[in-house]
């Protein structure tokens, strides 16, 4: 019985690769609106240089290939991410143009990419967004990045997947790395009525988007959260667990690193759980950290061309 299934699945996948469309309409990121505390800085243009190398200018790829584009055309990456984290950047009280291009600037980008994958008819679409760059701030040039995984089985139409798989990936990648600019470059953090308002709302019965909420307790950069956020490690909710591990990382919890090693570790962890501690921990940004990241590199790179190695080196390379 489990062979028949496993060849109806196989002969289903061509099926729903046929009717899956060329190209999916997405939309730029809302922005958040999470205002800082205190008085923001002079008004700056920041350019983004696209130092994209290789297979990192492949926007939109894997197992059902498809363009990604919106109302205007087919998404170029440097730009549509210049236009949306100049937008989150304004709605955090920050006056930022950023401008993307080939000259040399303030942002430089390295990774923007969404990868697909599905490995059967009846199996979810999943996307992995990746996205890596480095910024100059008043201590240095630091590396910031972002990674977000997400999953929907389409039932009817492959519609369904564009708002969870696609659109709500890159609002959160496009939220994190702004709100990363903003707190190593602007010192920016948010209000702690934020703080408190995210806590009571996500201690309340919880609706199926709540890991956005996680999310965004994280890119407030404010320590406040870092205690309810260390509670949702266990969360029943895959997506939340996610978001909690994410926004740590970004709070730059070093005390939960050996949380992530352990999660990471953990012999019945999803992969999902274990790729999300290792960002984690590249979020965390110590010696200890990157030298945790270097060793499972050279594990994961000696593992060949299987996916899950592939993939786990690809979130591991975005902080190396």
């Amino acid at each position: 019985m489990k062979q028949f299934f496993g060849r109806l699945a196989l002969l289903a996948l061509p099926v729903l690769t046929a009717c899956a469309p060329q190209a999916y309409l997405v939309r730029q990121p809302e922005p958040s609106g999470l205002r800082a505390e205190g008085t923001p800085p002079a008004a700056e243009t920041i350019k983004m240089e696209d130092q994209r190398k290789g297979a990192d200018r492949d926007f939109s790829t894997g197992t059902l290939p498809a363009t990604l584009r919106t109302d205007a055309g087919p998404i170029d990456p440097p730009a549509y991410l210049a236009t949306a984290l100049q937008a989150e950047l304004a709605s955090r009280g920050l006056p930022v143009r950023v401008a993307s291009g080939s000259a040399p600037g303030g942002i430089k980008l390295h990774t923007f990419r969404v990868l697909n994958h599905r490995s059967s008819g009846f199996s979810p679409f999943v996307t992995l967004t990746f996205l890596a760059a480095d910024i100059e701030t008043p201590t240095g040039t630091q590396r910031v990045a972002a990674f977000v995984r997400r999953g929907k089985v389409p039932v009817w139409s492959f519609d369904e997947v564009i708002e969870p798989t696609f659109n709500q990936p890159m609002s959160i990648a496009v939220k994190e790395l702004a709100s990363k600019i903003a707190a190593r470059r602007y010192g920016y953090r948010g209000q702690e009525s934020q703080v408190d308002a995210l806590i009571k709302k996500l201690s309340a019965p919880r609706g199926p988007e709540a890991f956005l909420d996680v999310h965004a307790l994280g890119t407030l950069h404010h320590p406040k959260a870092i205690g309810f956020l260390g509670s949702l490690l266990q969360d029943g909710d895959e997506y939340v667990r996610a978001a909690a591990m994410s926004s740590l990382g970004m709070l730059r919890a070093h005390d939960q690193l050996p949380r992530f090693k352990a999660i990471y570790q953990g012999r019945e962890a999803q992969w999902a759980d274990r790729a999300m501690a290792l960002k984690a921990i590249g979020d965390l940004g110590s010696p200890e950290a990157r030298a945790f990241l270097e060793q499972e590199l050279k594990h994961w790179e000696s593992k060949g061309s299987d996916k899950e190695a592939l993939w786990t080196a690809q979130v591991i390379r975005l902080f190396i």
